[in-house]
């Protein structure tokens, strides 16, 4: 055989060896995988199985699971609520009647009663009342047709115990259309009231429950004392059917007592707070309001009253202020009142008053400075106190400290608002008026028109404000309103004690303006009863000079005056009497007194200007009328003085143009008209002067040298006739002239002649 072939040959037998052995070697773990597989499928098969048994049980124990749920929730509303509200607060958009069902089951089987229901709600339950309300206030959900009136009404006491006010109230009025009397709903809406503070409705839903309860002690006292805060005198009934039912307290007669008080019967109260504590003598305060009630017509009673409330609890700010108000108005007793002062202060009792009361009785030992340090710390304490506040500056504007006062009613905060602020700030600028005064109302008319906005504006705030009523009828008499001053005098003197010097004084000074001096008299008198202050005292010396009693005026002015230094009319009052008296040197001494406290007074440099007139300082006269004319240019009577230094200057030619100037601004001033009367003979133009005397009788009818010199011109240019009716009209007024009467004789005989 050939070699090659028999290599090839042997070759191929090689390799066809080899693959008979791998082809072997696959079939066999062929074999193997393909029985791994069926015994895979055959394992999954079963674990299929078991899977599916094991969801079908898993499914079977959630249905269970549900139906146990669905069932608890059935029984258990408060699960069902908490449930409810879940899937309720995670969605956006809640459904109004998905919103209250599910309040409704969360509050269902809550007690009624509020003390009960808020011990009963736990704080998980809280939070989700207080969502679901918030949610209910928020997107504003209409509850008409979704509740019953039971569901409605135990929602709205669940709404208000979570602060829910309005939610509360909408709730209960949806219930009370269904149920409008029952007493359940009239005790929520009365609750619900009175955290309102609507006294009004409190007392419309307290006597429903009433009308169904009508001898419920403690609706009763509910209602007294509603009654009584509100100061109707209805409040004495509720106490009366309580006395009726046997039930009345010691509290119940205290309140009687000071409904009565209220009610203007202090007798029948006193007789109620003594019974009341002859039942219970440990009330300290029943002790006080004896004593409040004491106090005016019995001050030693009082006190002992005050020392009895004290001696059971020595911390009663009330017992220690009272004590301090009584102290105070007995003789030499002013270190104990300020010490009872001081506890009822530091006890922040006694209001405003007794912090006042305490800086007076300093003052009254000598300690000034202690006094003002304790009023501003008091101020700084309480800040928003405005009747402490107007009082304070009440004080420093009358004792001439315009600044002081101004400067707290600067300091006002702003949400602060009270009448009493507004009356100082018109006091004050009375106050200011009256120094600026120029006696035209040129200058101080803007400041009274400004102090009668001010206390207007006060009087919106409050309409029976007497002391306001008392200020505007100055405002107005000093502005000339006679008619509207007598009404709001009228209105003060209803809500005042009608002999209070300043509603007297006041009434006197309008009296004096009508022209009725006896009124005027009988008003000072009625004030006697408070003793005469300096502000009786002025008003009795303008009566006085009003008679033409010039010695008694400046009597009274100098009484005024030393009761009260820094009284600006009583010594421009007594300036001008002075100069009526013909005392000049003291006129000026007045009138320099008046400019050292109030340089812009023009009134003041007026007088001054007069007393120098007097004296024959024409120059310096002329300085200080100059002065008053720069800043009133129409002011008439400086003029008319001006004219006259003028002419006494020897200067008649400077005369006729300020006699011009105040015929023009005053028409009817009658001296202006008898200067230019005499200007005018002094250059000898008779008929311009007669015609001048006859214009200033015709201002003022009285006037006696007008009429001398009007005579005189008749009689010296031979108009007899006409001179003699001039004598004898000088005649009328002064029937003992003897020139006058002479002169009639005289001129009579030439008629008969």
């Amino acid at each position: 055989m050939d070699p090659v072939l028999a290599a090839l040959l042997a070759t191929s037998f090689g390799f066809g060896g080899a693959g008979a052995a791998a082809w072997r070697r696959v079939t066999s773990r062929w074999k193997t995988l393909d029985d791994q597989r069926m015994v895979n499928e055959q394992a999954a098969a079963a674990h299929a199985v078991q899977q599916r048994e094991a969801v079908e049980h898993l499914a079977r124990r959630l249905s269970s699971m549900e139906s146990l749920l669905e069932d608890a929730r059935s029984v258990l509303p408060d699960l069902d609520g908490a449930i409810m509200a879940h899937r309720l607060l995670a969605e956006d958009t809640v459904d109004a009647e998905a919103l209250w069902q599910t309040l409704d089951r969360l509050v269902m089987g809550l007690p009624t009663e509020p003390e009960a229901m808020e011990r009963a709600i736990d704080p998980m339950k809280r939070s989700t009342l207080q969502h679901l309300f918030a949610r209910a206030s928020t997107d504003g959900l209409p509850v008409e047709g979704q509740l019953s009136s039971s569901s409605l009404t135990q929602l709205s006491e669940a709404a208000l115990l979570m602060g829910y006010d309005a939610t509360a109230e909408h709730l209960l009025q949806h219930a009370l259309l269904d149920r409008p009397g029952d007493v359940a709903l009239h005790a929520i809406a009365e609750r619900i009231a009175a955290r309102r503070g609507d006294g009004a409705a409190r007392l419309t839903h307290l006597e429903a429950q009433l009308s169904e309860r009508p001898d419920d002690t403690d609706l009763l006292r509910r209602q007294a004392h509603l009654l009584a805060s509100a100061g109707q005198a209805e409040a004495e009934r509720p106490v009366r059917r309580l006395e009726a039912l046997g039930e009345v307290t010691a509290a119940d007669r205290s309140l009687l007592s000071g409904i009565r008080a209220r009610a203007g019967a202090p007798e029948e109260a006193l007789a109620e707070i003594e019974a009341a504590l002859r039942e219970d003598p440990s009330q300290p305060d029943d002790w006080v309001r004896r004593g409040e009630l004491l106090e005016a017509s019995d001050v030693e009673q009082a006190l002992s009253s005050a020392e009895s409330c004290l001696n059971l609890d020595r911390q009663h700010g009330e017992g220690w202020a009272l004590k301090a108000r009584c102290l105070a108005r007995m003789h030499g007793r002013d270190q104990e009142a300020l010490k009872a002062a001081t506890h009822a202060v530091a006890l922040n009792a006694g209001g405003w008053t007794t912090i006042m009361l305490k800086a007076d009785l300093q003052e009254s030992i000598g300690a000034f400075t202690a006094a003002e340090e304790g009023l501003d710390r008091a101020l700084l304490a309480h800040a928003g106190n405005a009747p402490l506040r107007a009082a304070i500056a009440t004080r420093r504007l009358e004792r001439g400290r315009l600044d002081d006062a101004q400067a707290l009613l600067d300091a006002v905060p702003v949400d602060v608002d009270h009448a009493s602020l507004h009356l100082v700030e018109g006091r004050l600028a009375l106050a200011r008026a009256a120094l600026i005064r120029d006696g035209t109302g040129a200058v101080d008319g803007g400041r009274l028109r400004e102090a009668g906005d001010a206390i207007d504006q006060a009087l919106k705030l409050d309409r029976e404000n007497g002391l306001a009523w008392l200020a505007m009828g100055r405002v107005q008499r000093l502005l000339g309103d006679f008619d509207a001053a007598s009404e709001s005098l009228t209105r003060a003197g209803r809500l005042l004690d009608e002999h209070l010097p300043a509603l007297c004084a006041e009434a006197a000074l309008l009296a004096l303006e009508n022209g009725d001096d006896i009124e005027a008299e009988r008003l000072t008198d009625a004030a006697d009863i408070h003793g005469e202050g300096a502000l009786i005292a002025y008003v009795r010396g303008n009566i006085a000079a009003r008679r033409g009693r010039l010695e008694d005026a400046i009597a009274k002015y100098d009484e005024a005056l030393t009761l009260d230094p820094t009284h600006v009319r009583a010594r421009l009052n007594r300036c001008s009497a002075y100069l009526g008296g013909d005392l000049p040197e003291r006129a000026l001494e007045d009138a320099e007194r008046l400019l050292a406290q109030a340089p812009d007074l023009l009134l003041a440099r007026l007088r001054r200007a007069e007393s120098k007139m007097a004296l024959t300082h024409w120059n310096e006269a002329v300085d200080d009328l100059k002065v008053i004319i720069d800043a009133v240019p129409n002011h008439h009577h400086a003029l008319t003085q001006l004219a006259a230094c003028q002419v006494a200057l020897d200067r008649p030619e400077r005369a006729e143009a300020p006699l011009n100037e105040a015929l023009r601004a005053a028409p009817n001033h009658a001296h202006a008209w008898h200067q230019r009367g005499l200007l005018y003979l002094r250059w000898e133009r008779f008929e311009e002067a007669a015609s001048d005397f006859e214009a200033a009788i015709r201002c003022r009818g009285d006037h006696l040298d007008a009429r001398l010199h009007l005579a005189a011109i008749h009689h010296t240019l031979g108009h007899h006739e006409e001179a003699a009716a001039a004598w004898r009209a000088v005649l009328s007024i002064d029937p003992d002239h003897a020139l006058a009467r002479r002169r009639l004789e005289q001129s009579e005989q030439h008629l008969i002649a």
